[in-house]
């Protein structure tokens, strides 16, 4: 008898031979499921055969995964090659990601050729970041390869990933390779180029020391010229460290250079300038700058607004050209001849300069005048405080104060109680304060609810900041865990619905095998890319997500769809969109969960990425609510997001500030698709945050505005107030609308996720802190 199967995975005997003379089943090594015993079908009273149960091909490949993984960890990399092989044949499905996994370790096994092959077959994949990890991997394994075709292929990977994180790394690789082809003279030009690009950094390093080893040897590469020298300056200025920027700039000050590259130093010189907060020193460096040709007239007129800027910083305060400015803004007018618009302009010029005769001039002359909107009232209201005479202030806030249905008139009475907080009327300030917050309470106005509390607590009980506005809170010392449900549990929820829309979601079957195998990231980011293929069968495609739209620096590429493919993802239901909302949200994705099962579940303010916040938190002080609600302000808890300007992942960091963050933190091997790591991102926002709190003195609301605004900008709409302004005014009056909003936002969420809490919001400072210069200058 011969063996046959004649069920799935069990052993039965044939006539044609004997069962005693059949192969062991024990030889292939793979795991044997005892099912029964049977009596032999030969000679009598013979030892009981085993009847087996195989495991089925896809069982076996999932296993075969994981103990690749655990040899990985082991640095056993061979018996991992043979188990990734195993692997690598059974699961078809996430075949390009095995095939990245393996490319992978062929470079860790020192087979950098056969790691560009399994690269190459990575390049197939449906997933873009597979794609551009596998793109990346294979130029890679070229270069150590010494492969023939692998100069054309870094063209071609750069061509298509202009800005591809690594691309130092990369550039590394092909100047050793180079150099073991004794390719000298080209290696060298390479060595050049990190060393004017990527200054400040290990490549940097490395590139200098590596010019003076082969010089040595007789090999001499470009010089550096001045030109290098300045672009130079130029990179250091926009990614760091700050610090040898100022040298390299202070270097070049003294440099006999041409004209242009003399009006691009003392342009850097003024931007280092306004980074720290010296406005009349980068003023004098761009208004020197000018002196120079420039390469164009587009570079001339930024050069010009730029210097505009600085000077009008520099002189808000100037009482004379205050006077100068109020004149020409007058043109000869009189008061019942301007504008509205235009006198408030006066006023605010008029009061930075506290030139109270002249505030108080264009105060009368808006108050003479009948059916001004509430939004022109308060502008001039609050333009004027802080210079302004009270008495002229409040009738414009009064009038807003009395229209029931004005969005204004909550603020409105917010601000009488300021005023007649300021003019030390407690009583009257309290009963404005409690109005205040009623009305906003009434209206759905958080922000003024806040800020009338925090009023009333002040002048009730004398309570004041104690300038640990933001920081930590002892009852939020304890870490949560992260989400640790089942893998298998979680990919059988989602296996129907995978076989269900297997056509027009693939990802979905993608996201329940990296489960099976224990591929948690990877499945997260499977099933965001299904959440973003349903939005855009729905018409709202998301711009820009992911690390394709960091190695481009643009926007996805959101191709036509069929309208067949359309129908048919159109077909996910409500009801399967919820079941994969629960799978996201139990990986710990919050913001795809959101996505998918609508604004509800994120405006339940789920406590996203906890475990990063909590001990992030603590690591750098922080009251952790506060970076719970800058996250949910900044990305809704979207970790794949990057926005139009470029800002990436959680809380939205751009590629810049994350470069000086890292030379702050030591981080040398920095690139910016770390920031789609949302451990890094949360790290390095909870770094940044602290440091601006700091440098503002714990005024948290100033810090706030900094963290989308900018800190400089913050300094420059500080230095452009009257010194007396209270710091709820110049929140008023922000300029950007963005940050305006931004600041209002994450206040009301932060006071909400303390509610959760059953935290109160801490004391907010109203007055402004002492103007000084930034170090840190980001």
């Amino acid at each position: 008898m011969v063996l046959s199967l004649s069920a799935p995975g069990q052993l039965r005997a044939s006539p044609d031979a004997p069962m005693c003379v059949a192969d062991s089943p024990y030889v292939s090594g793979s795991p044997i499921h005892l099912v029964q015993w049977c009596m032999p079908m030969c000679g009598p009273l013979m030892s009981a055969v085993p009847i087996v149960q195989r495991q089925p091909p896809e069982d076996r490949a999932i296993d075969a995964y994981r103990r690749a993984t655990d040899e990985i960890a082991a640095a056993d990399y061979e018996e991992a090659r043979l188990q990734l092989d195993l692997a690598h044949r059974g699961l078809s499905r996430i075949a390009d990601r095995i095939a990245l996994q393996s490319g992978r370790l062929e470079l860790l096994r020192h087979r950098p050729a056969r790691a560009a092959d399994f690269f190459s077959e990575a390049m197939t994949s449906p997933h873009e970041s597979v794609r551009v990890e596998a793109s990346y991997g294979r130029v890679f394994s070229l270069l150590r390869a010494d492969d023939p075709t692998a100069t054309a292929a870094l063209e071609e990977l750069l061509g298509r990933y202009p800005e591809i994180p690594n691309r130092s790394e990369i550039l590394y690789e092909q100047a050793r390779s180079l150099i073991r082809q004794q390719r000298y003279d080209e290696a060298l030009t390479i060595v050049h180029t990190l060393r004017v690009e990527y200054p400040g950094g290990r490549m940097a390093a490395w590139a200098n020391a590596e010019a003076a080893r082969l010089g040595a040897l007789g090999h001499r590469g470009p010089e550096m010229t001045d030109a290098d020298y300045v672009r130079r300056a130029r990179r250091l200025v926009w990614t760091g460290p700050l610090d040898e920027a100022k040298l390299a700039i202070e270097e070049l000050l003294e440099r006999p250079l041409t004209g242009e590259q003399h009006a691009e130093v003392h342009y850097l010189a003024g931007r280092l300038a306004r980074f720290e907060g010296r406005w009349k020193t980068a003023e004098t460096y761009m208004r020197t700058a000018q002196l120079f040709p420039m390469p164009n007239l587009a570079t001339a007129r930024t050069v010009q607004s730029r210097a505009n800027d600085m000077a009008q910083a520099a002189n808000a305060r100037d009482r004379d050209d205050a006077l100068r400015r109020l004149t020409a803004l007058r043109a000869g007018r009189k008061d019942f001849a301007i504008p509205s618009a235009r006198l408030i302009e006066m006023i605010e010029v008029a009061s930075a300069a506290k030139l109270q005769d002249e505030v108080d001039a264009s105060l009368t002359a808006l108050g003479t005048r009948r059916g001004l909107s509430a939004g022109v009232l308060f502008d001039a209201a609050m333009a004027a405080v802080g210079t302004g005479s009270p008495e002229l202030i409040s009738p414009l806030l009064e009038d807003i104060a009395k229209r029931p249905y004005s969005k204004y008139r909550a603020a409105a009475l917010y601000h009488l109680a300021r005023l007649y907080e300021l003019i030390d009327h407690p009583s009257e300030a309290e009963l404005f304060f409690s109005q205040a917050k009623a009305t906003a309470e009434l209206t759905g106005d958080a922000y003024y609810a806040i800020w009338s509390e925090n009023g009333m607590r002040r002048v009730a009980g004398g309570q004041r900041s104690d300038g640990r506005e933001g920081f930590h809170s002892p009852s939020e010392r304890d870490t949560p865990q992260a989400p640790r449900a089942s893998d298998d549990a979680l990919a059988d929820r989602l296996q129907p619905i995978a076989e269900a829309h297997a056509d027009g979601y693939p990802w979905i079957a993608r996201a329940v095998d990296l489960l099976r195998v224990g591929e948690r990231d990877a499945a997260i980011e499977e099933l965001f890319e299904a959440y973003l293929q349903w939005r855009h069968a729905q018409g709202r495609p998301i711009a820009r997500a992911g690390l394709d739209c960091v190695a481009r620096a643009d926007n996805r590429v959101n191709e036509p769809i069929a309208s067949d493919v359309r129908a048919v993802r159109l077909e996910l239901t409500q009801e399967e969109r919820e079941s994969i909302a629960t799978v996201a949200a139990a990986l710990g994705d919050i913001g795809t969960a959101g996505g998918l099962a609508g604004p509800d579940f994120i405006d339940t303010l789920p406590r996203a990425y906890e475990w990063l916040v909590v001990p992030a938190a603590s690591r750098h002080g922080l009251d952790p609510n506060l970076l719970l609600a800058v996250m949910r302000v900044e990305s809704a808890f979207q970790r794949h997001i990057v926005s139009y300007a470029g800002a990436v992942g959680l809380m939205q960091i751009m590629p810049r500030t994350g470069q000086w963050i890292a030379h702050a933190l030591g981080r040398q091997d920095f690139t910016p698709a770390d920031l789609l790591n949302p451990g890094l991102n949360v790290e390095f926002a909870a770094w940044y945050l602290t440091s601006l709190i700091r440098r503002f003195d714990g005024h948290l609301p100033l810090a706030i505005a900094a963290y989308n605004g900018g800190p400089h900008n913050v300094r420059r709409w500080m230095q452009e107030s009257a010194e007396e302004t209270p710091l709820d005014v110049l929140l008023e009056r922000i300029p950007f609308t963005q940050t305006h909003r931004y600041v209002r936002k994450v206040l009301v969420y932060y006071q909400a996720y303390r509610q959760q809490r059953d935290l109160e919001m801490p004391q907010l400072s109203v007055v402004l802190p002492e103007q000084r210069v930034d170090p840190l200058a980001f």
